[in-house]
């Protein structure tokens, strides 16, 4: 039999990183709020695991300081004094040649006089500027392949966006996953004269972690407002009465309430909301599967030059993972002394058949593979995986169909508002903006 009907003016659903901050505003600001989970922890995709003194990230392993939003939220957390900043290593990335580890050139000039592209395709960037402006949206894999040629494409843009979002290039939306990018062609015709015309050439914005991990700052905002926080909580269904919204938590308890926001994934709120046509639409968002696995080593048995962020590869490379953050070259607190932690990312788009292997037969596949890679014939001395069966979000070519309806539905549903990770920025700093920026309104 179900309970009495409870009132609450606002409700969130999801208590990751999005919800945490919407909820840690709202609490400043001293409203009246609840926030639900199903899970039985928080924090969502921020999932930090120590284990043998390794500090292993499941979801993000870093976050930028690219916005105030972040800014702030660390400075009123007082967190400020247990940022790590990554040393210089942080800005050597690499890819794979013949199955050997080759380092990026780290400017555009240094770029051009060296062997990572042809002489071809090197022309083809210094003549981009001739090329017409791209008339629709498209493909990332299209826009690159016409701006700058298939080898630019296969080379560069394919493992840094596989980094990034684990997908497909021909789904990806330029206009979406690329915004900056994109707009820089609309306005100047072409990406260098863009680059060219830029008044201002500001800084990378920096990337941080924690002492203890990213799990302190979503851990951090659940110890202030753990009181208003409900987890192992259920959202069995959403409806609407007049202006007001009615949920219902694990089948048994329903609540009322003025405000409702969604900041739980698009196929868990496929499930449970009344609009069958938006319902739909967030079906058509797709997550990419990712598989994580960090490995402790030994740092002395290491014969190649690992100092740096880390690894992508492309499919022509024909390896058995998408990327390897080398953790302990950037962040040394993160591994015992001695020792080094790799974080390696297998499955996304190019890689689902992979790991629906045995844990055992993939495990052996890809340490060959990291073996052969850094020249390495020492013990594994800590093991930890974690699987998200549905990790990233895809922003594909329906994605401007997909933030249309999801418009048109908060326009006619007052107080009923949808965030996430799955549209308008994908970082854990574009998802606390987003909250930011939502708890001035509510």
């Amino acid at each position: 039999m179900l309970n009495s009907i409870k009132k609450v003016d606002t409700i969130i659903l999801g208590a990751g990183i999005s919800g945490l901050t919407l909820g840690y505003y709202l609490h400043k600001k001293n409203k009246d709020f609840l926030v639900f989970d199903s899970n039985a922890s928080n924090g969502g995709n921020i999932s930090t695991k120590i284990k043998n003194g390794f500090i292993c990230e499941n979801g993000p392993n870093t976050v930028l300081l690219n916005n105030k939003s972040i800014k702030d939220l660390i400075s009123d957390l007082e967190l400020d004094e247990e940022i790590i900043y990554p040393n210089d290593n942080n800005n050597k990335r690499f890819l794979l040649r013949n199955g050997k580890l080759i380092e990026l050139p780290s400017s555009f000039g240094k770029f051009l006089i060296s062997n990572f592209l042809s002489l071809y395709s090197k022309i083809c960037i210094l003549f981009e500027i001739f090329k017409s402006k791209t008339r629709d949206n498209t493909s990332v894999y299209e826009f690159f392949n016409r701006r700058f040629g298939k080898e630019f494409h296969d080379t560069l843009i394919e493992p840094f966006l596989t980094g990034v979002y684990a997908g497909n290039t021909k789904n990806m939306s330029t206009k979406h996953v690329l915004k900056k990018i994109w707009e820089m062609e609309q306005k100047h015709g072409s990406i260098i004269l863009g680059f060219m015309k830029k008044k201002s050439r500001s800084k990378m914005p920096k990337s941080f972690n924690f002492k203890k991990g990213l799990s302190r700052l979503s851990d951090s905002i659940f110890q202030k407002i753990k009181n208003k926080i409900r987890l192992s909580s259920k959202i069995t269904s959403i409806s609407k009465i007049g202006n007001i919204y009615e949920v219902s938590i694990d089948n048994k308890i329903k609540f009322h309430c003025n405000k409702l926001v969604s900041t739980i994934p698009a196929y868990a709120l496929s499930d449970i909301l009344y609009d069958v046509e938006v319902s739909q639409e967030l079906k058509k968002i797709s997550y990419c599967p990712i598989y994580v696995l960090h490995l402790g080593i030994e740092r002395e048995k290491i014969m190649e030059d690992i100092s740096g962020f880390g690894v992508l590869t492309k499919p022509s490379d024909e390896k058995n993972f998408l990327g390897i953050i080398f953790n302990s070259r950037i962040f040394p607190h993160v591994a015992p002394l001695g020792k080094d932690l790799l974080t390696v990312m297998i499955g996304g788009a190019r890689q689902e058949k992979l790991i629906k292997l045995e844990k055992e037969v993939l495990f052996d596949k890809v340490l060959n593979d990291i073996k052969k890679l850094i020249s390495y014939e020492g013990k594994i001395v800590m093991k930890h995986d974690f699987l998200w069966k549905r990790g990233i979000p895809q922003y594909d070519l329906n994605h401007e169909s997909i933030i249309s309806k999801i418009k048109n539905f908060q326009n006619k549903n007052k107080n009923f508002h949808i965030m996430g990770n799955y549209f308008e920025g994908i970082s854990v700093s574009d998802c606390v903006e987003k909250a930011y920026a939502l708890s001035k309104i509510l």
